[in-house]
């Protein structure tokens, strides 16, 4: 693993994560955990979330301060200046775009009025580049659940139309046995600092601009 630089360490301490190694380490193995558990539960049933498929990268994606955190580390070891400031420029008109939405967010408390105001928050992500991420082996949970794990407070597969769509083909008793995506997702809160507030890519990456600036600087 590369080292940790002040300016990451920098932004780990505004994020109120504490030291930034522990909490990169913890947050890519527990990713590894979900990769694992996703894959054999999902394991050929032919779910549309693959290669190729992009339907996810055009929705309201949230994600906590620790995972934002891993994909700052990402951006810091592997994109040069020009292109994360090109990249920060994207944020920050989305963030204008958006303005409203994102200051609703900020005070609707989670539940249906929530969901609703999320749901407008509709762009191509700026990591999307021809159908694919170009930060995939760092993206958030949310992304590595989508399509491929069962809601069960909701009752549905968390996941696209075309997740759905392939589920009532393959008959109602399979879904239900896929991963519990809010149970990984309570693995998340309970094993990382300050996950509660969750947020989309360019209200994080406009919020903290200036020290994600120093990573590349």
């Amino acid at each position: 693993m590369n080292p940790i630089s002040p300016a990451l360490q920098a932004l780990a301490d505004e994020l109120e994560l504490g030291p930034a190694g522990p909490v990169l380490d913890t947050l890519r193995a527990l990713y590894r955990e979900v990769d694992l558990e996703v894959e054999r539960q999902s394991s050929g049933l032919e779910l549309p979330c693959r290669a190729g498929c992009d339907a996810c990268c055009r929705e309201s994606v949230f994600l906590s301060a620790p995972e934002f955190l891993l994909v700052a580390s990402h951006l810091a070891a592997s994109w040069s200046k020009s292109e994360l400031t090109a990249l920060l420029d994207q944020m920050s008109a989305l963030a204008d775009r958006f303005a409203d939405e994102l200051e609703l967010l900020e005070s609707i408390l989670p539940g249906a009025e929530r969901d609703e105001v999320a749901a407008r928050v509709k762009f191509d992500c700026p990591f999307l580049s021809d159908s694919r991420c170009r930060i995939y082996s760092v993206r958030e949970l949310n992304a590595r659940t989508f399509g491929s794990s069962w809601d069960a407070t909701r009752h549905e597969a968390y996941g696209c139309e075309l997740t759905h769509a392939r589920l009532r083909v393959l008959g109602p008793e399979v879904g239900p046995k896929l991963a519990g995506a809010r149970e990984m997702r309570a693995r998340l809160t309970n094993t990382l600092p300050n996950t509660a507030r969750v947020h989309v890519y360019p209200w994080w990456f406009t919020r903290y601009r200036a020290l994600v600036e120093r990573l590349a600087a």
